[in-house]
């Protein structure tokens, strides 16, 4: 008799913990600071970070990103208290991080796509966007093409 309530009282845990409401445990939360892009076709995804293009002008602002060797800056000019413009983009490679091997910029007669919202606070800013590049320095045997394109991209950049 022990052991059949034994048993039982065992099944009985096992089905109620089984059955009970699992907390999202392996959920990780969406990235805040963060560019990403299909570059090429191909998921490219780097942490941002936000600074403006020099610290006597506070009107532009450069988010930045970059993988390994592979950077991106996006350049944003201040209108109004809470409102940007997108002005221009580039992207260069690296060896050792401090070695520019390729060097692209903005197409401007390219279909290019930037929206821009700035939080209330004015603190963050984030967007989407869908950007033409062409390669204006580096050497043409790499594996680099000579044209990229960052399509269905966005970004979003705190300040600290």
């Amino acid at each position: 008799m022990k052991t059949f309530l034994f048993i039982l009282s065992s099944l009985l845990t096992l089905l109620i913990a089984g059955c009970t409401k699992q907390t999202s445990c392996c959920v990780l939360p969406k990235p805040t600071n963060q560019i990403f892009a299909k570059k090429n076709g191909n998921d490219w995804r780097g942490p941002s970070q936000i600074a403006y293009k020099t610290p006597a002008s506070t009107d532009t602002v450069i988010l930045t990103a970059h993988v390994g060797e592979e950077n991106i800056n996006l350049i944003l000019k201040k209108v109004s208290s809470n409102s940007y413009v997108f002005t221009d983009a580039s992207f260069f490679t690296t060896v050792g991080q401090d070695v520019i091997v390729n060097s692209y910029v903005l197409v401007k007669s390219a279909n290019n796509q930037f929206s821009t919202i700035v939080s209330d606070s004015g603190k963050v800013l984030e967007g989407t966007f869908s950007l033409n590049l062409n390669r204006v320095y580096g050497n043409p045997a790499t594996a680099y093409p000579d044209t990229l394109s960052f399509k269905s991209g966005f970004y979003k950049a705190t300040w600290q």
